[in-house]
């Protein structure tokens, strides 16, 4: 190629002629294993929390460059030694985006913004500067789970008329994030709804309370019925999925991006084969558990009673993410770098879970339960 052809310019036209594979960059690594553009420069908005870490590691190991914009207050909680092959970035999506401009990058990987807003004025300023746009959504964009086998046509929460953009509800704002991104970057936009992402790195502990709850042992409150279907997806898988789509051309749209739905029970009996543990699981009853005030969801995490409203929500389709390339690493995998990663945090962390039910209560609902059979 000509000296003085972009990188970029060089990326588009070897992509277009099928023949970037194996072109080394300019620090003499292979191209990416698998991607049909070669080596590329990647901005990951965000990329210290949860999924960002998986994202950096997997990026730099098929070959990326990879830079990073964030406030420059959170530490990764793993990886350490990638972060010190990234550009660091700083700014805030709400006051400062100085960092980013007069720059180019070959993709965007949008991991932190739950504010039209910030969509709107990244897009703008990208625009032009950057081939493609992958924005992080949710599936709580959707208006409701009311249908068993929602796909990326069902219809998404809507802002009021009369609320700013930023005060809406967490799902029509997700939705609002993703149509900027489509108005800006066409069909080089990438939307991708996640359900419950679970694996080593959660900050929520939504997941995380079951592979740790029944490494413990005992009676388990299960919820409901062994057959209630469940649904999520390894931020590993996730992570390394969303920069093989960011690598290939034609990849633009909107995935549904959680698992493949199973059974609660299989799921927990996973877990427990896993771990190797002796937890014996009680199921209790939807209505018993609303008399003792047991949450779904809070509680009972990665649980929604599956009727009426939320009959769809661990039930989504999955096929076209699939058919993209998305794909699932076995549970008891997940299960066993959960716990070791939860028993590596410092003890305080561990003594106070963001979510996932107190063992007190527990207990008191199991000897209400067992009284009133």
């Amino acid at each position: 190629m000509a000296w003085n052809q972009t990188r970029r310019e060089f990326v588009k036209t070897s992509a277009r002629a099928g023949g970037a594979v194996g072109v080394l960059s300019a620090f003499g690594s292979a191209a990416c294993a698998g991607g049909e553009a070669g080596p590329l420069r990647i901005l990951i908005l965000g990329g210290t929390r949860f999924i960002g870490p998986h994202q950096v590691k997997y990026a730099l190991d098929r070959g990326h460059e990879v830079s990073i914009f964030t406030r420059g207050q959170t530490e990764p909680p793993f990886y350490q030694d990638y972060f010190e092959r990234v550009e660091h970035l700083i700014g805030d999506r709400t006051s400062d985006l100085s960092a980013l401009e007069g720059r180019e990058w070959d993709a965007v990987i949008d991991n932190s913004a739950s504010y039209p807003s910030w969509v709107a004025s990244t897009t703008e300023l990208l625009r032009g500067h950057v081939d493609r746009y992958l924005f992080v959504s949710s599936i709580s964009a959707y208006a409701d789970f009311a249908r068993v086998g929602i796909d990326e046509d069902y219809h998404v929460g809507q802002l009021s008329p009369d609320e700013a953009e930023d005060d809406g509800g967490y799902g029509p704002r997700k939705a609002r994030c993703e149509q900027y991104a489509s108005d800006a970057f066409g069909e080089n936009a990438i939307n991708v709804r996640p359900g419950l992402i679970i694996g080593p790195g959660d900050n929520t502990d939504r997941w995380t309370y079951w592979p740790v709850r029944v490494d413990r042992g005992g009676e388990v409150l299960a919820p409901n019925t062994p057959a209630d279907p469940v649904q999520n997806v390894d931020a590993r898988d996730l992570s390394e999925w969303i920069v093989r789509l960011v690598e290939t051309p034609g990849t633009g749209g909107t995935y549904n991006a959680t698992g493949e739905i199973q059974r609660f029970g299989d799921m927990l009996e996973e877990i427990r084969g896993a771990l190797g543990s002796d937890a014996a699981f009680t199921w209790v009853p939807t209505e018993f558990m609303a008399e003792q005030d047991v949450a779904p969801w809070m509680h009972m995490t990665n649980w929604t009673p599956p009727e009426g409203e939320t009959v769809g929500m661990n039930q989504v389709s999955v096929a076209a993410a699939v058919q993209a390339g998305l794909t699932f690493r076995p549970l008891a995998h997940t299960a066993r770098d959960t716990v070791e990663w939860w028993n590596s945090l410092p003890e305080d962390r561990r003594a106070e879970p963001r979510a996932g039910l107190p063992a007190e209560l527990e207990a008191e609902v199991l000897a209400a339960w067992h009284a009133s059979a």
